[in-house]
């Protein structure tokens, strides 16, 4: 399934990304839905191409399609550059199912 382009070490990532860990320990294939989920979410354009860099697409929609939560324009961003229909994602069909009490 996961297909390296190429070689990226977590310091090419900004610094926010990974605050709570320390780098250096950061296994790429070993905590892929963990690099995956904080890209989308938390990182910037230029995150994003060196994720892209390091993952074809089609891995990361795989890893994104397991995520139990997603943020709502991560999401759509990847539905549609993946051509890849929202229910086919987790977090979706789970959010769903959970009804909130405000709007967020």
């Amino acid at each position: 399934m996961p297909a390296i382009v190429k070689s990226i070490a977590p310091s090419d990532f900004s610094v926010n990304l990974f605050w709570d860990i320390d780098p250096a320990t950061l296994d790429f294939e070993q905590h892929r839905k963990y690099v995956v989920a904080r890209v989308l979410e938390y990182g910037t354009l230029e995150d994003w191409r060196l994720l892209l860099q390091r993952f074809t697409l089609e891995s990361i929609i795989a890893v994104a399609q397991t995520l139990r939560t997603l943020d709502p324009k991560a999401l759509s961003f990847l539905s549609t550059i993946g051509n890849v229909p929202r229910r086919s994602f987790r977090c979706y069909t789970l959010s769903q199912s959970i009804p909130t009490c405000w709007n967020s």
